[in-house]
């Protein structure tokens, strides 16, 4: 199957970020004194960050105010995208390839523009990126295809041409219930990948995988198995 152009999930898909958001909590809670708990981020996890700073002042009785508690969860968390988050196997590798071929690239994902570009431009791949559309910016999260739908419209293609990297089956099957060419990755998160089975066009264990199996065209790529 012809694919014209690639749409790339971040966290868990590009860059190395599993777990960074629960290491961020252990900073945040052991600079004021507290003892961490992995039941702490369970509850944080699907908050905002706003919500998490309220959580925060009121579960433990904090004396800042919930703007500086804010500001000192989003400075914990820019400093860890900007110096510490690494690419997962493959990614710089695949996305040389598809920037050699000259295949649009580009990024969906829930996180901000600003982390993104932070630990994308710490691990040299910024170049390799056509551009980045949030889902803030979308106007909707990956339950709704609206930010895939977006990214196709802005590089030229059509969803049945377009291949979407997701680690998330949900995103996953956003992608693929909406008549993209769905790509599964594992993010090692317990049960995710068996998941992707039935909400994927293929699944891969990681990007160096898929790299094997992607056979360059003329002004296009195929991806073997698909």
């Amino acid at each position: 199957m012809r694919i014209d152009g690639f749409i790339f999930d971040v966290d868990g898909t590009l860059i190395d970020s599993i777990g960074v958001w629960n290491e961020c909590d252990r900073i945040f809670l052991q600079r004021h004194g507290i003892e961490y708990s992995p039941d702490i981020s369970e509850k944080l996890k699907t908050m905002t960050l706003t919500d998490s700073a309220q959580y925060m002042k009121e579960r433990f009785s904090l004396p800042e105010s919930e703007q500086d508690i804010l500001d000192e969860i989003t400075q914990i968390v820019r400093d860890t995208y900007a110096h510490d988050i690494p690419l997962l196997p493959g990614a710089y590798d695949l996305l040389s390839l598809l920037h050699r071929a000259g295949i649009p690239v580009c990024i969906a994902t829930a996180n901000s523009r600003e982390l993104t570009l932070s630990a994308f431009r710490r691990n040299g791949i910024d170049t390799l990126i056509d551009f980045i559309i949030t889902t803030d910016e979308a106007g909707s999260g990956k339950d709704r295809p609206d930010i895939f739908r977006l990214c196709a419209q802005r590089m030229g293609t059509m969803p049945a041409n377009t291949a979407v990297i997701e680690d998330s089956p949900h995103s996953a099957a956003t992608a693929h219930e909406d008549g993209f060419i769905s790509v599964g990755t594992d993010s090692k998160v317990y049960g995710d990948y068996e998941a992707m089975a039935d909400c994927t066009d293929i699944r891969i264990p990681t990007l160096e995988d898929l790299i094997g199996l992607i056979i360059p065209k003329k002004g296009y790529v195929c991806i073997n198995g698909v």
